[in-house]
């Protein structure tokens, strides 16, 4: 079944009548002419052009021509929508991302204030030096440092105090979001204190972000030669700025994506 073809041909009004009339059951070529009050020529191309695209089937009985649907193949078609209806990952998280988005607009003061604060955690299955390598190697940073959808250009980190800290990402359309901050303290190799704050197009801080990572030794790995890793990422970031609402509400399910792609990369691949 093509569906593209199915459904330019139903789009027709005349057609799309023929189909509805059909629906209740087989009828004559000269019984769809009456109810449309159609010629019957008329008529007649129509129904051809139902049969050829598979939607109705047009059978000889004596003298009479009579269509039915073919029910079939309107399955096919249904089952077509179906899975164009099934949500994806992609779907829920555009749906949480807006409803932070509206819960954010909502919990701002009067003058727009608005903050943030929150802790994600990730058991990785990997040592400690191998997760403080993918924080603190460029590199390593940009091959999972982005929200889907969206890749690195540029990324820029180092386990010194005073080093500065810079993402630049890119969206499927082109556009650039730049963030960029400062170390402000390391523990090597179990914890990283940065600022990591989105620039506008001046270059200019929309809004301070600051990120402590901590990463401890699983208490239980899964087998007695395994090693786990337990990964806690916090984030904390404020605006007075109504208009930063969508970009405070992003960070959690960003940084989320993020660390998905992080285990992602840590993880070693099955046989």
């Amino acid at each position: 079944m093509d569906a593209q073809q199915v459904l330019a041909t139903i789009g027709e009004p005349t057609r799309f009548r023929i189909v509805a009339l059909l629906a209740d059951g087989p009828r004559t070529v000269g019984e769809l002419t009456s109810a449309l009050g159609a010629l019957q020529p008329q008529t007649t191309k129509h129904v051809q052009a139902l049969e050829a695209a598979g939607v109705i089937r047009v059978q000889r009985l004596g003298r009479r021509r009579l269509a039915s649907l073919d029910r079939e193949s309107l399955r096919q078609l249904g089952a077509w929508f179906t899975g164009l209806a099934e949500r994806t990952e992609d779907d829920r998280a555009l749906e949480s991302y807006a409803a932070d988005i509206a819960t954010a607009e909502r919990r701002a003061g009067a003058d727009g204030a608005a903050a943030v604060a929150f802790t994600l955690e990730r058991s990785l299955p990997a040592s400690g030096d191998a997760v403080w390598r993918v924080w603190t190697d460029p590199d390593l940073a940009a091959r999972w440092w982005a929200p889907r959808h969206f890749e690195v250009v540029r990324a820029a980190i180092a386990p010194t105090v005073g080093a500065p800290v810079e993402l630049v990402l890119r969206e499927g359309d082109g556009a650039e979001y730049a963030s960029a901050g400062t170390v402000r303290e390391v523990d090597q190799p179990s914890r990283l204190l940065f600022e990591l704050s989105p620039l506008d197009a001046d270059g200019a801080v929309v809004f301070p972000v600051r990120v402590e990572v901590r990463l401890e030794p699983e208490a239980a790995a899964p087998t007695a030669t395994a090693t786990a890793t337990i990964l806690s990422v916090s984030v904390r970031a404020s605006t007075t700025d109504p208009a930063a609402a969508p970009m405070l509400a992003g960070l959690e399910p960003g940084w989320s994506q993020q660390l998905e792609r992080l285990a992602d990369l840590l993880t070693p691949p099955h046989d």
